[in-house]
């Protein structure tokens, strides 16, 4: 055997173990998102099935195994890694749809638990390759274990950094997928006995990478229209109530935008609407209205305000190049007086001078569930603040809880210390939900904030597998005002760069006592 074959195989095992891990949670993010739970899910199920291979690959065949059992053994565990991570594609969806909750915590159970078979088997292969240097008796052992632990890390690096940075951009997740499982499969092969007549080990060994494969075949495929490096990308095209094409683009599992192919100052999403309102308070005051609106999507408002009445010079901060190409080609967020930069929201905000020069600046860079907790703190609010015209408005849009709008009372408490009216703007009847839309509206000047109790928006709702109906959503404004004693004020966290818990204020659980989950 060759000496630099054992570090090899320990190297590109590493790399696909780590690859599955970065595979499994874009592969379920069409159905939980990326939050922070199936990313902490992942890489618990990754790190418990390495260290279970990791004592079962040191008793494989017992204390006294002979080299030729170890290499059947290591063989057999690259092809059972191998045959898992072929399925894991094509189990994804049925299991979202069998575990799913209200919650998302069997669904992302389900889904890390596909990770754990390809680790599990991963882990036999690194004490496998040194069991094996033992049984050979090789001289200058110690720098040859040395060499199998380097393999083993210096694949981990390189595993995530070809995923992370550029395969999962290029070929999905499913192709990530299939390119690990191709990774073991060249290890496993040639450890199987094929010289020795092992007729029987070599079915064995290969029964679990023929199930993969047919499970891979008989796969739904991958639901994505395209994949870059932060996301899912889909439409659904249909049409709307006033008979117009109408898109909705979803990013991994929930809608960022609707965009009317028609009449690009049409808006269909509730909160959209909203906002176009309130930001056309701030507009109607300035004689070269502008905004900077983070997080582009779709690109659905900044359409709208460069196509609008007055025309509004608009910039957009998108972190993911792919969804800005498709929110221009796709969504048709194009124009003289619609421009993106390529960068996050916080580095783009801070890139412009610090004097007032927007008039509305919007923090739309939510998914449906969570959001860049940097982008929700004092410190970034400050930065607004800076560069607010004086009857300016800082708009964000809030994904939270509809029971406990931990979040947004959080974000209103945090803006009220630069602001002088901070608003929170709650559709009626949406205090029952579990998910929905919160608009949080900061005004730099009290006198030229727009602050009516009530505003009724236009919207086009759509139940699943029905065509979009125009119906007229109310959407009422809670005053944040200072005091504790309020419901929109208890127990309201301020969010810094320190401290910002998003994901357990999304949870519905609070940071103080006497506040209970609803």
């Amino acid at each position: 055997m060759s000496a630099a074959l054992l570090p090899a195989a320990v190297f590109l095992s590493a790399a696909a173990c780590l690859a599955v891990e970065l595979a499994i949670v874009r592969l379920a993010a069409p159905h939980v998102g990326q939050s922070l739970l199936p990313w902490t899910a992942a890489i618990t199920t990754v790190l418990l099935g390495l260290t279970l291979g990791h004592v079962l690959g040191g008793r494989a065949g017992g204390p006294e195994a002979q080299a030729g059992r170890l290499k059947q053994f290591l063989a057999a565990a690259c092809l059972w890694a191998s045959g898992a991570t072929l399925a894991m594609p094509a189990l994804a969806s049925p299991i979202a749809r069998a575990l799913a909750t209200e919650d998302g915590a069997g669904s992302v159970i389900g889904l890390t638990a596909l990770s754990l078979p390809p680790s599990l088997a991963a882990g036999f292969v690194t004490p496998l390759a040194l069991r094996l240097q033992l049984a050979q008796g090789l001289p200058g052992l110690g720098r040859r274990v040395a060499t199998i632990y380097a393999a083993s890390a210096a694949g981990s690096v390189a595993g995530t950094a070809a995923a992370g940075f550029w395969l999962l951009e290029q070929i999905g997740a499913a192709g990530l997928a299939a390119m690990a499982a191709a990774a073991w499969a060249g290890i496993g092969l040639p450890f199987l006995p094929w010289r020795d007549g092992g007729t029987s080990a070599l079915l064995h060994a290969g029964m679990p990478l023929l199930a993969g494969m047919a499970a891979a075949l008989a796969g739904e495929g991958s639901p994505c229209t395209v994949e870059s490096r932060y996301t899912c990308i889909r439409y659904l095209d249909t049409r709307s109530p006033q008979g117009t094409r109408l898109r909705f683009m979803i990013l991994d599992e929930g809608v960022h935008s609707a965009s009317d192919l028609d009449a690009p100052r049409t808006l269909h999403l509730g909160y959209a609407a909203l906002t176009d309102h309130l930001a056309a308070a701030a507009f109607s005051r300035s004689t070269e209205p502008r905004a900077l609106v983070i997080g582009g999507g779709g690109a659905t408002l900044p359409r709208a305000w460069a196509n609008g009445s007055p025309l509004v010079s608009v910039v957009v901060a998108e972190l993911d190049p792919v969804v800005a190409t498709q929110a221009a080609t796709r969504m048709a967020a194009t124009g003289p007086r619609l421009r993106t930069v390529i960068g996050d929201g916080r580095n783009v905000l801070r890139s412009l001078a610090p004097v007032p020069a927007q008039d509305v600046v919007l923090m739309d860079a939510y998914r449906t569930r969570t959001v860049p907790p940097h982008l929700v703190t004092r410190e970034f609010g400050a930065l607004v603040h800076a560069r607010l015209n004086e009857a300016g408005v800082f708009l964000s849009n809030v994904i939270d809880r509809g029971d406990t709008l931990l979040l947004a009372r959080s974000l209103a408490r945090t803006l009220s210390g630069d602001y002088a009216a901070v608003d929170i703007w709650l559709a009626e009847g949406a205090t029952t939900e579990r998910t929905t839309n919160a608009v949080v509206a900061a005004w730099k000047n009290a006198g030229a904030a727009l602050r009516p109790d009530r505003i009724t928006v236009p919207v086009s709702i759509m139940a699943a597998g029905e065509a979009p109906s125009a119906a007229h959503v109310t959407w009422r404004r809670f005053d944040s005002g200072s005091d504790p004693a309020t419901p929109w004020g208890r127990c309201a966290t301020l969010l810094t760069d320190d401290h910002a818990p998003v994901d357990r204020l999304l949870d519905g659980r609070a940071l103080c006592a006497g506040e209970q989950r609803q």
